[in-house]
């Protein structure tokens, strides 16, 4: 099995607790179905939703690049990993696009605090006004 993971530059994998990689691999991929469920419902979203309110749709293709399998050095199941964290990580981009659209054209009023990630907010209405 050695060799399955790329790890991250400088970091290194604990390989004492091989024996639970079955279990890694089956959590990790029993994620694809809420994933495709996902991507599925914010077709629909946006399609009913931003449709009825004219809120111009976010373009799915713009969150999702499929490169990484495309190296010579990767073996099959390493291609396969990169597939699915290709498609999981474009998902997961896209729907917190679909929601910061939303949230632009349907309640544009700061937080208290921004949350990390949520740089769109700065142009947003003082709570005050509606306090």
């Amino acid at each position: 099995m050695e060799g399955l993971l790329i790890v991250q530059k400088g970091k290194s994998l604990r390989r004492k607790i091989w024996i639970l990689s079955p279990l890694a691999v089956i959590s990790s991929y029993i994620c694809l179905i809420p994933l495709v469920l996902t991507d599925l419902f914010l077709a629909q979203f946006q399609w009913i939703y931003f449709g009825l309110h004219e809120i111009p749709k976010v373009k799915r293709k713009d969150y999702f690049a499929y490169d990484r399998h495309l190296l010579s050095k990767l073996n099959p199941v390493q291609k396969v990993h990169c597939i699915y964290c290709e498609y999981a990580n474009g998902v997961v981009a896209y729907a917190k696009a679909v929601a910061n659209q939303m949230e632009i054209y349907s309640c544009a009023i700061k937080h208290i605090h921004t949350p990390a990630g949520h740089v769109h907010q700065k142009n947003f209405n003082e709570r005050q006004v509606y306090e």
